[in-house]
């Protein structure tokens, strides 16, 4: 019984420690990512490596949420790959320990797992999201009032030109010309006297606000004039941004109480379309099934392992990596089928996470009694063939 347990700690440790490695891995590739979109906001001088690190720890419960099923997936793997290319479950069989003792390691694993997953889910994205939005805005309000600097004719911002002559001790900018082409028909030329950058959270958005001037609209080859006490630009922080979109929530950024409001709320199609409702309720479907997909990768990692038993592990990672994005292919299309409502949610989300739970555990069932796959070894036996006919 104590070599039992010990086994199973041994089991448990490594999979744990292949499982930060794999997770910390995939997890900066997409990080690094979203840094290279955002670098012409990192690369600003107000903006510090501590607000770029925080962006990433917001950002972080969204990625580790879909990173989770294809790491579990792997660290199981190798840990199993690893055992059976040592020769490990072979000693183990001869010594009458069948697969099914040294399961109990990997499934408490995967379990864990599929809370860690499932607590991200309902309460870590919408939180990343909430204060990634509230950060990119006060960091694009920061570069808002260093990008108009007086004297110089500014076009940082999609269809505006903007020039002030000169700006005070509270930021705000005097003798103000504006030129706004934001729509293809229309030519807009705003002078004021004063002007200032004015945050506006709630809304996500950042305006330009000019005091006391005039506006000439040019259109079809004539010009209007008109008078304003206060008039707002809109600033487009979607571009300025390099493509993140920093306004109103999409389902995946929101909480699990938010998405029941609108599942819940009575004639919602008054307030929003059917499309969009649909989004939610796949969305609250995905909250639940993508942390499952943890217990069913993590359990069909143990039959793929031992079925390339015999490949360099660096082969076999491939294969593993194929049946991934294989699986991925088919868990977006059904996403995507849920979505335009040509099936009911559960039916392509829920239903293949049961065709695959299925196959897991008639792989394991196999590969107890040794009558798995072994593509491992027809791979090898290939590669002879393939050798001796060319020799």
């Amino acid at each position: 019984m104590g070599n039992m347990t010990l086994l199973q700690k041994r089991v448990f440790t490594e999979t744990c420690f292949l499982f930060a490695l794999t997770w910390v891995g995939l997890l900066s590739l997409l990080l690094i990512g979203r840094l290279l979109q955002l670098r012409e906001l990192f690369l600003h001088q107000q903006v510090t490596i501590l607000d770029i690190v925080s962006l990433f720890v917001f950002l972080s419960p969204f990625f580790l949420f879909m990173l989770l099923p294809v790491a579990c997936l792997l660290s199981v793997f190798l840990v199993f790959l690893r055992m059976s290319n040592d020769r490990e479950l072979l000693a183990l069989r001869a010594a009458g320990i069948s697969l099914y003792q040294i399961l109990p390691a990997p499934a408490l694993f995967a379990v864990l797992t599929f809370f860690f997953a499932l607590y991200i889910g309902l309460f870590g994205i919408s939180w990343g999201f909430d204060n990634f939005r509230s950060t990119a805005l006060e960091l694009a309000r920061s570069k808002t009032q260093l990008v108009l600097q007086p004297g110089i004719f500014h076009n940082d911002f999609p269809g505006l030109t903007i020039y002030a002559k000169n700006v005070d001790a509270n930021n705000r900018l005097h003798q103000v010309f504006v030129e706004d082409q934001t729509r293809p028909d229309l030519t807009v030329v705003i002078v004021a006297p004063v002007g200032y950058v004015v945050t506006e959270p709630e809304e996500g958005q950042i305006l330009f606000a000019l005091e006391h001037g005039r506006i000439y609209r040019v259109h079809q080859n004539t010009i209007t004039e008109l008078r304003f006490e206060t008039y707002l630009v809109r600033l487009d922080l979607d571009k300025l941004l390099s493509g993140v979109s920093i306004k109103d929530k999409r389902p995946r950024e929101m909480s699990w109480a938010e998405l029941r409001k609108w599942l819940t709320m009575p004639d919602a199609t008054r307030y929003r379309s059917e499309e969009f409702l649909r989004k939610i309720s796949v969305e609250m479907h995905k909250r639940w099934v993508v942390p499952g997909w943890c217990i069913v990768l993590g359990m069909i990692a143990i039959p793929l392992a031992l079925a390339f038993e015999g490949l360099k592990r660096k082969y076999a990672l491939i294969l593993v990596l194929g049946f991934f994005f294989v699986f991925y292919g088919l868990f977006t299309y059904g996403i995507l089928v849920a979505e335009l409502g040509i099936l009911p949610v559960f039916v392509p989300l829920w239903g293949q996470m049961i065709f695959f739970a299925i196959a897991a555990a008639l792989g394991i069932w196999l590969a107890a009694r040794e009558r798995g796959l072994r593509i491992g070894e027809w791979i090898t036996h290939l590669q002879f063939k393939f050798l001796k006919n060319n020799s």
